[in-house]
């Protein structure tokens, strides 16, 4: 192929083009894409037998390749162990106490998350002194992230328990009364049915128990409410009236009911609100005008008992958080009538990602346990207000004999 001075010397010699050609100068727009090349090529090659719905799909079938390997390529760059970083940095605050949580080398997370931050072009920490805080770009991908992981975990979870016995972690949340034989029972149950499972048992409050299902932080929850309509798609276990505890000698405990009005200006030791007792209480006694003077407020069902047992105050609670307690002789309970004060106990489970075979197995469990546990209850307190109605019956005999 002759250069530009091989070209000057033929028009000066008089000799024209091979073939009788002008020389053609390419132009400087951009080549077409290889598929668009690959199609005109094919087009060039078309013959007439290859006319209709086949040869268009044999035409295009190069591009269309092509586009769908590179949506897979880019949905296998992101690697989750790096997301897994990323979140585990968000939640501690630092780099050093994420790698104690994720069991690796500091430098091997924070590379991990400058992989992540070169793969998204964007940084999602500010490195400090005292540690990192996430840009805006990291608040806004860190629930993201924590969804995607929780995906990943339930991924694996429903996997491994497809075909087999059900098995992974469970969370559920219980109110402190379930401490007392419930709980027993059904680590008991779980144990010997579904061995596989690992079961991590919470002791919360009704309104974080609430939240933190809301919040998607739960499999299960145990909780109480005044109202006896189920929150979403919570299961009403049972319903119970609560009871004035307090001293053995109280006049007030002699009989096995006692009427609100009763109350009216009593010392009255309540949990601190929000509280489902502590609600339907004031609720009841403003709409009565009563005076319950609830100067004191316990967060722990232990130190009020003792409170009640020592200094001559009176509690109101549910009858299942001190039947225990009663065979000890120095505490008894009336139950509130005129009106009754009722409470009523649900089960519910978290968000839908959470559920899987072993969550709905520890379900049955649970609510198989605190049915029965309930069901004792109702006995046991049928068996004390027959006694304290023949110990009645018996003093009254011996008054007027």
């Amino acid at each position: 192929m002759l250069g530009p001075r091989g070209r000057a010397a033929r028009q000066q010699a008089g000799i024209a083009q091979p073939c009788g050609l002008t020389p053609i100068r390419h132009s400087r727009a951009p080549p077409w894409p290889r598929a668009c090349r690959n199609a005109a090529g094919a087009a060039r090659r078309i013959r007439p037998d290859m006319i209709g719905k086949k040869s268009r799909r044999r035409l295009f079938r190069p591009y269309r390749r092509q586009k769908v390997k590179l949506v897979v390529r880019a949905a296998d760059e992101l690697k989750i162990e790096n997301v897994s970083a990323f979140v585990a940095t968000a939640e501690s605050g630092s780099f050093s106490q994420a790698a104690v949580l994720r069991g690796c080398s500091q430098s091997m997370l924070s590379r991990r998350v400058l992989e992540l931050e070169e793969q998204l072009g964007a940084r999602l920490f500010n490195r400090t002194g005292r540690g990192v805080l996430l840009t805006e770009l990291g608040v806004a991908l860190l629930p993201v992230a924590q969804e995607l992981l929780d995906g990943a975990t339930g991924f694996l979870e429903l996997a491994a328990s497809t075909n087999e016995q059900p098995s992974g972690t469970v969370e559920i949340a219980l109110p402190r009364w379930a401490a007392e034989g419930p709980v027993s029972m059904l680590v008991n149950r779980i144990s010997t049915q579904y061995p596989r499972i690992h079961l991590v048992i919470h002791e919360s409050y009704s309104r974080d128990v609430m939240d933190r299902l809301a919040a998607g932080k739960l499999d299960i929850g145990v909780f109480n409410s005044a109202h006896a309509e189920p929150p979403g798609q919570a299961r009403r276990l049972f319903s119970s009236d609560l009871v004035l505890l307090g001293r053995r000698d109280s006049p007030l405990l002699r009989a096995p009911t006692v009427p609100l009005a009763a109350l009216n200006g009593l010392s009255i030791v309540m949990p601190p609100s929000p509280n489902p007792v502590e609600a339907v209480v004031r609720e009841r006694t403003r709409d009565m005008q009563l005076d319950l003077s609830a100067e004191l407020e316990i967060n722990s069902g232990a130190m009020i008992r003792e409170v009640v047992r020592r200094c001559h105050r009176y509690a109101i609670t549910q009858v299942h958080r001190i039947e225990d307690y009663l065979d000890e002789g120095d505490l008894a309970i009336s139950r509130i009538v005129e009106p009754a004060l009722t409470l009523h106990t649900f089960c519910a489970t978290g968000a839908k990602h959470r559920i899987n075979r072993a969550s709905l197995a520890v379900e049955r469990c649970l609510v198989t346990v605190l049915e029965e546990h309930f069901v004792r209850l109702q006995q046991a307190a049928q068996r004390r207000e027959a006694r304290w109605a023949a110990a009645w019956q018996t003093a009254v005999q011996t008054m007027h004999s």
